[in-house]
């Protein structure tokens, strides 16, 4: 049901229009414009791009491994291998590797002509120095990283100058893309004996990647200038050798008005995460470049706390499911450029089964007897919340990260009409990333909205879905890390652990799909989560831009940062 206060706040939302840059893509759908230059690229010149958001965790790539970190931090920083949105890995700084057949060796045979940018050779003794920080509890990346995405190497063994072998515990599908993630980046080791303040900034860490950190303001602009020595790119690179430009430039522009204007008016090259309306002034504009992408990264989800208050219930989680909908929601929010996710898993995904889309259709009604069932009534007033018998409103205190476009009017869009059609009141708190682990370690709320990251989808679901005691205690199952910080929902299920374990350590991809589709029906039975939308990624550049694509998140960490394949046409 559509109320006349729903439709209002969705018509003020909807002013308001943003396509958010996403994290992995694939299936890039460049738009027209005046295209790309003709002729092959050239080297030489500034390359100019301006993003949203600095990274939020500095500059290591093992402890900032996030969105915002490996857009920018991928220039600069190289790993073992690479991988392709097909799940396909090829060689980086390894230029080849072995498996054995119980899936617990892996033997990595290393380019001998690396070199980091202070003068330090890559060697495998350099890999063990780097492996065995991340497997270090007092590493600043243990928590986020090693303990999530490491916890099964049990060994790491020089075999000779260049050859280098990985003991694991038991066998591990998601190796080789943590790996070949950020988190998986190989600095130079001598960087790497530093105090935890220093190692936690990262700002004195050396890679061997196409480009290196010359200036950091902070908070507002990165520098980088070209590495003349690269020659090592990896095989899902657009070309080999040095990059193109002599120079990259990263500005950080919140407000996407004002990133569209610097855009239009010549003063840099291109612009992530471009305002839904803002598109008409690129696509099939003549002088401008516009494309867009789907991503295969995890869907916004709400999850709900399991463990506090009105959530605990699975009544009151279905109805709060149930009660709203979001497709109506989302399309006017984002006027389209977003989807309504009903899966845990993306339409981008190989794993994805279209089997959930539609399932769970607003149901208005059936929403109203589930509260009731539950003991939460009508108070007879419109809009009010409902009460039980003790006299408690029904609360949803939703926690989250201060939330940019579409996240933040989908979220007041989705109160409005929980408000107004089912009695649920909906307090949205919003607080800085810094304080977020500490209040929900603090376990007072009943709702958390996250795309939880992640390069391997076993990875993704480990984090959001494997058991997490309200004090966000985790810990593992066969060595598998199941839970973290951003376990919003703070389920403990037996068998999504076991099924989560399983996916983990197959290495068949059918055996895999059809563990990810019973954790999928179960936490969407449960009403554990409600998937939100997905990402479609977006950037715009001018007609001087070569490979205008790259500038995507690079799909699965496939190429050397976005930077290493743009080439801007002289002016």
């Amino acid at each position: 049901m559509r109320t006349r206060l729903f439709r209002l706040i969705i018509l003020a939302l909807s002013a308001v229009l943003l396509l958010a840059v996403g994290a992995c893509t694939s299936d890039p759908e460049p738009g027209s414009g005046g295209g790309a230059p003709a002729g092959e690229p050239a080297p030489g010149g500034t390359f100019t791009v301006v993003l949203p958001k600095a990274p939020d965790r500095g500059l290591n790539p093992h402890y900032g491994a996030a969105f915002d970190s490996e857009q920018v931090l991928r220039n600069a920083y190289d790993s073992l291998i690479s991988e392709d949105p097909e799940e396909h890995f090829h060689p980086w700084l390894a230029k080849s590797w072995t498996v054995s057949p119980d899936g617990r060796t892996y033997e990595f045979r290393l380019r001998d002509d690396v070199t980091f940018t202070n003068g330090e050779k890559l060697d495998a003794a350099a890999v063990k120095t780097n492996l065995d920080v991340l497997r270090d509890p007092k590493y600043p990346a243990w928590t986020n990283n090693g303990l999530l995405q490491f916890s099964s190497v049990t060994d790491v063994a020089v075999i000779d100058p260049f050859a280098v072998r990985l003991t694991l515990s038991q066998p591990r599908a998601d190796l080789l893309s943590s790996l070949a993630g950020l988190g998986g980046a190989i600095v130079a080791p001598s960087t790497l004996r530093a105090d935890n303040a220093t190692l936690t900034a990262g700002s004195k860490l050396i890679g061997s990647g196409p480009f290196i950190i010359d200036r950091v303001i902070q908070g507002q602009e990165i520098r980088f200038r070209k590495n003349p020595a690269y020659r090592w790119g990896p095989g899902t690179a657009k070309h080999q050798g040095a990059a193109y430009v002599d120079h990259l430039v990263v500005k950080f522009v919140p407000e996407a008005s004002t990133r569209a204007g610097l855009l239009r008016s010549g003063e840099v090259d291109a612009i992530g995460t471009v305002k839904a309306t803002d598109i008409p002034l690129f696509r099939d504009v003549s002088g401008f470049q516009y494309a867009q992408t789907g991503s295969a990264a995890s869907p916004w989800n709400i999850m709900l706390n399991v463990t506090n208050g009105a959530t605990g219930d699975v009544r009151v989680r279905r109805a709060i499911s149930q009660g709203v909908d979001l497709s109506a929601i989302v399309d006017s929010v984002t006027k389209g450029t977003q989807k309504r996710a009903w899966s845990l898993i993306s339409p981008d995904s190989k794993y994805f089964d279209a089997k959930y889309d539609n399932r769970t259709k607003p149901d208005l009604s059936r929403a109203k007897e589930l509260l009731d069932e539950a003991g939460w009534k009508e108070s007879g007033d419109d809009g009010a919340p409902r009460t039980n018998a003790a006299g408690q409103r029904l609360r949803v205190r939703l926690l989250a990260s201060v939330p940019n476009y579409p996240l933040d009017d989908v979220l007041k869009a989705w109160q409005a009409q929980l408000r107004q059609d089912l009695g649920v009141d909906v307090e949205l708190q919003y607080v800085e990333n810094a304080q977020i682990y500490d209040l929900l370690a603090a376990n007072d709320y009943e709702a958390f909205p996250r795309q939880v990251g992640g390069l391997d989808l076993s990875l993704q679901l480990n984090r959001a879905f494997g058991t997490t005691r309200p004090d966000l205690t985790f810990g593992q199952v066969d060595g598998i890390t199941l839970g973290s910080v951003v376990g919003g929902s703070k389920l403990s299920d037996r068998q999504v652990d076991r099924w989560l374990v399983d996916a983990t350590r197959a290495t068949d991809q059918g055996t895999r799909k059809a563990l990810f589709d019973k954790i999928t029906g179960r936490i969407l039975d449960q009403a554990v989560a409600i998937p939100l939308y997905t990402d479609r990624n977006s950037v715009a550049a001018t007609g001087k831009v070569h490979n205008v694509t790259s500038l995507f998140d690079p799909p699965r960490n496939a190429v050397n940062g976005w930077g290493y394949d743009i080439a801007v046409q002289s002016r």
